[in-house]
């Protein structure tokens, strides 16, 4: 059988099994509600927790640096320039998460693979949580590390690890901040304290963090009252702070300085636009001038916990705007993300391999202009749902 022969009938397995996955036609913006093509959906499928991405002023930033700027700079920075723009957001990001420096990447994929290969060797162990983002999954393929993941949040079982790895030469503890799968914290206290213990690097994707938790929207971090602690942080620009695409690699120095000379993604990619740094500077602005959006956000996000523990449905006790209900078989998540995309409720499910089997979840993303009453409304429609 041929290759192309191959793939056409798993193609079709795929189909029978209601696992295709298909793009949908968006009519208006990212926003509380959404139309794809004639049907108005309440909106949880969106990073965009503090609606950044549309407000104004961002939008009139990004547009001001299109006509100085043109859409792009058309190529790697290394190759055709760096504007004043991509400095003057990598010395904001810095300041912002209270590290020495930044570097900008085209996307938080880009930042994510970017990170280990120019790092590590095979004489290097590195820890991670069963849960991290894929991105972080396929950087650690990326290098030659010795790579060994720990259950989600099981910190005894990290620590067994790490009693194990008396022959590595450097130790990397890699976890994300905020795990948007199910909105919970990663417990950094103990993750600092064990990486003190046994002389490791901590590396942490922050991405759904930065712009939500914190003093100021600084991130998981700052939360915790972690900040003087941090090792390395990846992130996006394209969650929180607005910015559409981009991500970053922030921390030490030396960290920085390196990645800079020798991380491919960085050297070979095509730089961020400039309107996105135009655009996340202003949203960084923002997050200091209106810190009622993160309020209001996680009050949002507090309702709909509570609306959903009415109807006897579990979500995790995070404190995020990324909620998970957890509906543990695989076609009930199916079932149950089509039915409330009839009922006009836009929502993604996580099944296996993305989660572990018997944990499929629902994860509604909560948004800042999301109204009492349609809270309320989507936790209605789980609940009745669910139990059909």
């Amino acid at each position: 059988m041929k290759l192309d022969e191959q793939l056409a009938l798993e193609m079709q397995r795929l189909d029978l099994a209601g696992l295709i996955r298909r793009e949908l036609p968006l009519v208006t913006p990212e926003g509380p509600k959404i139309t794809i093509g004639a049907k108005e959906l309440i909106n949880l499928a969106s990073n965009d927790y503090l609606g950044l991405a549309t407000h104004p002023e961002v939008k009139r930033e990004a547009i001001g640096a299109v006509e100085k700027w043109g859409v792009g700079v058309a190529g790697p920075r290394m190759a055709s320039g760096s504007t004043a723009l991509h400095g003057e957001l990598e010395l904001a990001l810095a300041t912002f998460l209270g590290v020495p420096d930044a570097l900008l990447f085209a996307s938080g994929y880009h930042a994510a693979t970017g990170l280990f290969e120019p790092l590590l060797t095979d004489r290097d162990f590195v820890f991670v949580d069963e849960l991290c983002r894929p991105a972080i999954a396929d950087g650690l393929k990326l290098s030659r590390a010795r790579v060994y993941s720990y259950r989600n949040r099981d910190l005894e079982h990290l620590e067994e690890r790490l009693k194990r790895s008396r022959a590595a030469r450097f130790r990397v503890i890699v976890t994300d901040g905020v795990f948007p799968l199910s909105g919970q914290t990663a417990d950094l206290l103990e993750i600092y304290r064990l990486s003190s213990r046994y002389e490791a690097m901590v590396a942490v994707d922050d991405s759904h963090g930065i712009g939500v938790l914190g003093e100021g929207g600084r991130g998981t971090h700052a939360h915790l009252g972690l900040t003087e602690r941090i090792d390395v942080v990846t992130g996006s620009l394209a969650c929180a702070l607005g910015g559409g695409a981009g991500g970053f690699i922030a921390g030490k120095k030396e960290i920085v300085s390196w990645l800079r000379q020798k991380s491919r993604p960085h050297l070979a990619t095509t730089a961020v636009a400039p309107s996105t740094c135009a655009a996340v500077l202003k949203s960084l602005d923002l997050l200091r001038t209106e810190p009622q959006r993160r309020e209001r956000v996680l009050e949002n996000a507090k309702i709909f916990q509570d609306a959903i523990a009415d109807h006897g449905l579990w979500t995790a006790e995070g404190e995020h705007p990324a909620v998970a209900v957890l509906v543990r078989e695989t076609a009930m998540a199916q079932r149950l993300t089509d039915q409330l995309f009839k009922r006009g409720v836009f929502a993604v499910g996580f099944c296996y391999p993305v989660v572990p089997e018997g944990q499929a979840r629902v994860r509604a993303q909560i948004h800042v202009e999301h109204s009492k009453s349609d809270l309320q409304r989507v936790a209605d429609l789980f609940a009745e749902v669910a139990k059909r």
